[in-house]
């Protein structure tokens, strides 16, 4: 192959070459072995002597010497990057006199090769990525040399005069050099156009600097330590400044006089604070304005006056409260991003030739979005691309490609220094794409970002009108419907057990989703048609984050607690002969108490930084942008996933236990449908949320925004209003709590009435004929076993003969007869005979141990003072007259476990019968408690004889199973020692 002009052996694992192979190319001109295991340079090169490039990048190099490289006489461009370079012997390149560049990058070099001096000719050489610190005065003997790259190495020992008297040096890249003491001396380097000198802690520049560099077009000083806009009013011609990351708190005061001929001014990452009116006047052409992520607080109403031509505008990441629009009309570009002060923005007509925006809130791109309608799929892509990460530009010709690759903001510098950035990047830049962003005769296309969309409308926050009535719907009904079971389960008079206080917890839960509901129906009612006028208000307002904050802990909590419920049932069910092991209350509050601590740390985490409430009108934290956000939602969103696989598994393993019984019945049926019922509206409300938002988590989505935000805000919160329905509403020990609550506040407005009139009349001392038989009533329920003979006196009708006694005041003869018959009467009741002693309570064997609900019957009140007036001696001690009825009940009038409902009594299955323990009697004062245990005794209900003008015709008396309160039993001592 002897006409072989090109020969690439990259990636490959050479480690020797013999000398003969490359022996037949003698018309070689480019060889390429970057990436391989050489250790030195190929003595086959030897034959070669009409080579032109050489790249050995990559390699095991370790020096050079002077016979490393063979006579190549017409070697101009050698690269010896990223090898193992440490020395570099003086007559090295000797033998390549014509070597013009030289690339030495990313090796191991201490101190500036002498052996550069023998190269005449060298036009560009690259030394960056080492560990240079000492650099000699040398680099004269290179007067061609145009580019000099000693970035990332030290410089610490830099000689002052090293880098003088070198007349065509054009580019000087000094970037990242932490030891440099200050600015080298540039003395006859006056055709310098640019230098960087970027990341070098320089805190002040020479006063001479313009006077050596008159034709300096680009100065990057960005990442030192300058605390103000370095004196350059000498460097005329200077195109580009760089002065980012710095502690610039002002540009004020001419800071940039001289600059006329400045097109690119970068002032990110500074300390400024306000922008004064004469900040621009002396930079008239300034097209590209960078003021991104500074302090900035308030920018003065003429400051972009002067500078009409300003074509790309970045004063993102700040915090001032408007952006003046004056000055702005040949904008092309603006990024006004990361203000949250910044709530109002301007209209589309003041800026005629806008073609991108990046504002603060979706909201502001509302009244672009007629301008937007043929770029929407260009949004998308423009989003996805993240602004300006993908942006590639083709430098000019004369542009050396290492120093375009290795600067990220290389594009400003080099585009506007030559003079042809406004062509190329109308040409390749991001803005030029087929049909997007265009200027066109009587139309143009905007793309601005972020876009509006369900979560962030535009108009309303509810976008249809059946969606409204849907949430109106679900937010009644989760508030009444919850709150009516909290009330319920809270003010009646059935004792909190383990089930009830559960479902309690439950309602509780689903009440704060109808609070959060709520929040977003008033909303939506209270700014139809204009909500974006409103929406960066509400977003910022502490309501969105307590509507959130509301939303999460009631999602959570009640998540949490339908699976403690499930289990609890579980266990119920498949363990039903097992009546002593039951959940107890102290456990089940210290459960709920585990998972009101979940629920209130997974709602606390979006206002302590972990995601956030405000991104979003519905006040939801959908942020994924970090790592830790997403790992947050996705955590959530697994979390309920489990569950609900918890009682997918727990209700079939129920189901499995009732169907497989032998008393399966047709209550059972009903119970297995109520099942169905429950994990049917959990998988309906919970899985679609769980799926969609976990795959839109990770990239795919599958289901549009509108069809999402119909998830969220409607069929998530439904489960919230059907739980109260399913776990309580529709039980019937539910209904009989109701009745209980309804009768006590009845019973109150009754002793309410009573307690008024007695007051206002003085009742109680009145003796009418209803008073007269109630005192009879309740003296023959009392322990006073005598049989009083004192009404026997009386003739029928006696009461009325009491009441006409009482009312009359005529003097007949019937009247005296009457009341000579009542005196009898009454003296006879002061001798009534004394009270046997009840008989002697028989001990009934204790039931077994057994879960019971107890509900409290009926009270009935007595007045003392009545008891005294009729049986004619003080009142005993109040005390609390009670009795206990022990009753079996039925497998059909239990609720079973499954069935979720909240009394006690439905632990057992549907063939183990449960004990119904009910108390009745009156209420009583609260007394002194003894500690003997109540007794079971068998006592007549009735044990007083008859008083006269008694009825006849009355039922035998009932015999009860009674329990004596501690007050009777306290009492029957007394009363023998009275005796």
């Amino acid at each position: 192959m002897p006409k072989l002009h090109y020969l690439s052996a990259e990636d490959n694992l050479i480690s020797d070459i013999d000398p003969d192979v490359l022996s037949e190319l003698r018309n070689l001109r480019v060889l390429r072995l970057a990436r391989n295991r050489l250790t030195t340079v190929p003595a086959a090169l030897v034959y070669t002597n009409r080579l032109q490039a050489l790249n050995l990048a990559g390699n095991q190099i370790a020096e050079l010497t002077a016979a490393s490289l063979p006579p190549l006489p017409a070697l101009h461009t050698l690269v010896l990057k990223r090898n193992r370079i440490t020395y570099i012997e003086k007559n090295a390149f000797v033998n390549t006199p014509a070597l013009r560049v030289l690339r030495l990058e990313d090796n191991l070099l201490s101190e500036l090769p002498t052996a550069i001096h023998n190269l005449p000719m060298l036009e560009d050489l690259s030394l960056s990525g080492n560990k240079i610190e000492r650099v000699t005065s040398g680099l004269q003997a290179c007067p061609r040399l145009a580019r000099l790259e000693l970035r990332g190495n030290s410089l610490s020992q830099l000689h002052h005069g090293a880098l003088e008297n070198l007349p065509r040096l054009t580019t000087l890249i000094l970037s990242e050099a932490r030891g440099l003491p200050g600015v080298p001396s540039l003395n006859g380097t006056t055709r310098l156009r640019t230098l960087r000198m970027d990341h070098t802690r320089l805190r002040e520049l020479p006063t001479n600097l313009c006077n050596n560099t008159p034709q300096l077009r680009a100065l990057d000083l960005r990442s030192n330590l300058l605390t103000s806009v370095p004196d350059l009013h000498e460097c005329s011609e200077l195109r580009v400044l760089e002065l980012s990351d710095n502690d610039i708190k002002s540009i004020g005061d001419n800071a940039l006089k001289g600059l006329r001929k400045l097109h690119d001014l970068l002032l990110a990452r500074n300390r400024l604070k306000w922008i004064p009116s004469d900040a621009f006047i002396h930079t008239p052409r300034l097209q590209l304005l960078d003021l991104e992520d500074n302090r900035i607080e308030h920018i003065d109403m003429e400051a972009f006056v002067p500078i009409s031509k300003l074509e790309d505008l970045n004063v993102g990441n700040n915090v001032f409260p408007s952006l003046p629009a004056s000055g702005l009309q040949r904008l092309l570009h603006l990024k006004a991003h990361n203000n949250p002060n910044l709530r109002r923005f301007h209209p589309p007509e003041l800026f005629p030739r806008i073609q991108s925006l990046i504002l603060s809130y979706a909201y502001h791109c509302c009244e672009f979005l007629p301008l937007m309608d043929g770029a929407a799929g260009v949004n998308e892509e423009w989003a996805e691309r993240e602004g300006f990460s993908d942006l590639v530009l083709l430098p000019p010709a004369h542009v050396d490609l290492a120093a375009w690759a290795n600067a990220t903001d290389i594009w400003p510098h080099y585009l506007n220094a030559t003079g042809e950035g406004g062509s190329r990047l109308r040409a390749v830049g991001p803005w030029s794409g087929t049909g997007v962003a265009e200027l066109k005769a009587g139309s143009r296309q905007v793309r601005c970002l972020p876009l509006p969309g369900p979560f962030l409308p535009c108009v309303d926050l509810f976008d249809w009108w059946t969606l409204r009535c849907g949430v109106w719907a679900v937010f009644l009904l989760a508030l009444l419907g919850n709150g009516t079971v909290v009330f319920v389960l809270v003010f009646s008079r059935s004792r909190i057990d383990v089930p009830r206080f559960l479902v309690t917890n439950l309602a509780a839960a689903d009440f704060f989703m109808g609070i959060y509901l709520g929040f977003l129906a008033v909303v939506d009612a209270g700014t139809l048609g204009e909500f974006r006028s409103h929406a960066i208000s509400w977003q910022m307002s502490g309501g969105c984050r307590l509507a959130g904050f509301l939303g999460v802990l009631s999602s959570e909590l009640s998540v949490y607690t339908l699976a403690v419920i499930t289990l609890e049932r579980n266990y119920a069910i498949t363990h039903a002969m097992h009546l002593n092991k039951r959940l107890s209350l102290r456990h089940a509050a210290a459960v709920m108490a585990a998972g009101w601590a979940f629920s209130l740390t997974a709602a606390s985490l979006p206002l302590l930084g972990v995601s956030d409430y405000r991104k979003f009108a519905v006040c939801l934290p959908f942020e994924t942008d970090s790592a830790v956000s997403l790992g947050y939602v996705v955590s959530l969103l697994v979390i309920n996933g489990l569950a609900f696989l918890v009682l997918l598994g727990c209700y079939l393993k129920m189901y499995c236990a009732i169907r497989g019984s032998q008393a399966w019945n047709s209550n059972d049926s009903r119970i297995a449908k109520r099942m169905a019922l429950l994990v049917f509206t959990d998988f309906l409300c919970w899985s679609p949320i769980a799926f969609f938002a976990l795959t839109a988590a990770f990239g795919a989505q599958l289901v549009s925004l509108e069809e999402a935000k119909v998830f969220t805000v409607f069929v998530l919160p439904l489960n919230s209003c059907c739980n109260p329905f399913l776990y309580a509403i529709l039980t019937k020990q539910f209904k009989k709590d109701c009745a209980l609550v309804c009768k006590a506040i009845e019973e109150s407005r009754v002793t309410r009435g009573i307690g008024r009139c007695r007051h206002s009349s003085n009742f109680s001392n009145r003796q009418t004929p209803a008073n007269t038989n109630s005192l009879a009533e309740r003296s023959s329920r009392g322990q006073h076993g005598a049989a009083c003979a004192c009404r026997r006196l009386l003739p029928p009708g006696g009461a009325v003969v009491v009441s006409e006694t009482v009312t009359n005041n005529t003097g007949n003869g019937s009247g005296e007869a009457s009341g000579e018959r009542l005196l009898r009467w009454l003296r006879a009741c002061g001798r009534r005979a004394t009270t046997p002693a009840p008989p002697a309570p028989r001990q009934l064997p204790a039931p077994p141990a057994r879960a019971g609900s107890v509900s409290s019957s009926v009270e009935f009140s007595s007045s003392r003072s009545d008891s005294w007036r009729t049986y004619g001696r003080p009142p005993p001690p109040p005390r609390r007259a009670a009795s206990w009825l022990v009753a079996r009940k039925t497998s059909q009038d239990s609720n079973l476990s499954s069935s979720r409902n909240d009394s006690s009594g439905s632990n057992a299955t549907a063939s183990t019968g449960t004990w119904r323990t009910s108390r009745s009697g009156g209420s009583a004062a609260t007394g002194t408690s003894t500690g003997s245990r109540p007794r079971l005794t068998r006592q007549p209900a009735v044990v007083a004889d008859e008083p006269p003008a008694s009825p006849s015709a009355l039922p035998p008396p009932r015999m009860l199973h009674t329990i004596p309160s501690a007050a009777e039993t306290e009492l029957q001592p007394d009363d023998n020692d009275a005796r």
